[in-house]
């Protein structure tokens, strides 16, 4: 897969997926991504996930090439050391392998007017300020109106040069600016078309240029929930069914024909490739279901077939 675009898959959180780990591991995908959102809910597969860092260690101990990244949940409460420290640790443990997003409500999201939220925005920008000088100096000193810190340090540097790289979740205007002025890369969320997307991207490449960044060293992520379904006649019916039996619940409403790559596997690479199109680096899609089964499915069936 390495002149393929990125993929990246946002997996259930559960001991006995070690298995899917392994096989995504092997079969070349980039990063595996552990939420606090979307599978972690037991209606997903009816039994209860281990939290994000248990997941994560797992996955660390069974793999040995593929990134691990976490989203958090908002922004870290004041208490950013000790979650600066573990995520150091993870890093440690991954041996240099851990990515981590940011997103301004729950990740994914898909987007809260800002009206609601006029701070949102400065503590986004603190957080990343502040992981970012933790994860790359000896001593911080920052006062702001979420952290303040006097020569504060962790005991430990993340293994990879620079720090742990941060992706931002989210279309407000204070998510694509963090993300093109601070962060290491975008993520457009679940919700949305092509054109949004491409949108999103071209103002994500003017701030990092304005900004005087390398727009080509974003990474610009998408996330896409995928179904894929090879019956002879009821592919694409039978794959939708599988998402809005999921998605529409989960989000009180979701627009699964517009906003999902479901059907057969040409079917669901030419609503992928239309998101490459737009300008989009690296996708996130969460396979539904998540099991080994479908991932071979995607692997053999659906990658081939990406721009």
């Amino acid at each position: 897969m390495a002149d393929r675009p990125k993929i990246d898959l946002i997996v259930p959180r559960f001991v006995d997926n070690i298995p899917f780990y392994q096989a995504a591991d092997q079969m070349g995908f980039h990063a595996l991504w552990f939420t606090e959102m979307l599978f972690s809910y037991d209606s997903w597969r009816g039994k209860s996930g281990l939290d994000r860092y248990g997941a994560l260690t797992a996955a660390a101990s069974a793999t040995s090439r593929i990134r691990l990244a976490t989203a958090l949940t908002g922004s870290p409460r004041p208490r950013i050391l000790p979650f600066a420290t573990k995520m150091t640790d993870l890093d440690s443990l991954s041996g240099g392998r851990l990515s981590l997003g940011i997103s301004q409500h729950d990740w994914p999201d898909e987007g809260v007017p800002e009206p609601r939220h006029p701070k949102i925005g400065g503590r986004l920008k603190e957080t990343i300020t502040v992981l970012k000088r933790l994860w790359s100096g000896p001593e911080v000193s920052f006062k702001g109106s979420r952290y303040n810190l006097e020569r504060a340090s962790i005991d430990a540097t993340p293994v990879q040069l620079g720090g742990i790289p941060i992706f931002v979740d989210g279309i407000t205007s204070a998510s694509v600016n963090q993300a093109a002025t601070l962060a290491d890369g975008w993520v457009h969320p679940s919700g949305g078309i092509p054109g949004g997307a491409a949108r999103g991207s071209d103002m994500v490449r003017k701030l990092a240029t304005r900004a005087g960044r390398d727009p080509n060293s974003m990474e610009l992520g998408k996330i896409i929930y995928v179904s894929i379904d090879n019956h002879r006649f009821r592919a694409k019916a039978r794959a939708r069914e599988r998402l809005a039996q999921r998605l529409q619940s989960f989000y009180g409403g979701y627009n699964v024909d517009s906003w999902c790559a479901f059907g057969k596997p040409a079917q669901c690479a030419a609503f992928i490739n239309a998101f490459f199109d737009a300008g989009i680096t690296t996708v996130m899609l969460c396979l539904v279901p998540a099991d080994v089964e479908h991932l071979e499915l995607l692997h053999r069936e659906v990658l081939p077939l990406l721009n």
